[in-house]
């Protein structure tokens, strides 16, 4: 009788240690899923703040799309009213600048005047103040 026992004491003490084994590696991992849960609500709270600055920075960017397409009718009306005063200036250039070319012919139609009645006259002769010295 003492084999069946002793045989049964020796698959006792090996199913034993086979458990305490088991329960070694299940409290392992129990400690690494722990660890993991810890790792996810970190992870969790990072990425709802995250999600609330992403949130927020999504709200400024449309108020700026907003914004921008309020003033796009405004700039567009600026715009052609500037087209317009610079054709206005450049329609005024051009009109002086005729101005100017009109003068400078006259000046020279005059300035060839002047030297034709001068063609015939004696340059050299003095005025009678200075001849009398």
């Amino acid at each position: 009788m003492k084999p069946i026992t002793s045989n049964c004491e020796n698959l006792l003490r090996k199913e034993n240690e086979e458990l305490c084994i088991s329960k070694q590696v299940l409290e392992k991992k129990i400690e690494e899923l722990f660890d993991l849960q810890e790792q996810y609500k970190f992870r969790k709270v990072a990425m709802t703040r995250s999600l609330e600055e992403s949130g927020g920075k999504v709200a400024q960017l449309s108020n700026s799309v907003a914004f921008f397409k309020e003033i796009i009718p405004d700039t567009k009306k600026a715009i052609a009213s500037a087209e317009k005063s610079i054709d206005m200036l450049e329609n005024k250039c051009q009109n002086l600048e005729d101005i100017i070319s009109a003068k400078d012919r006259k000046i020279i139609a005059l300035a060839d005047k002047i030297s034709s009645y001068t063609r015939y006259s004696d340059v050299n002769i003095e005025l009678e103040i200075y001849s009398r010295m």
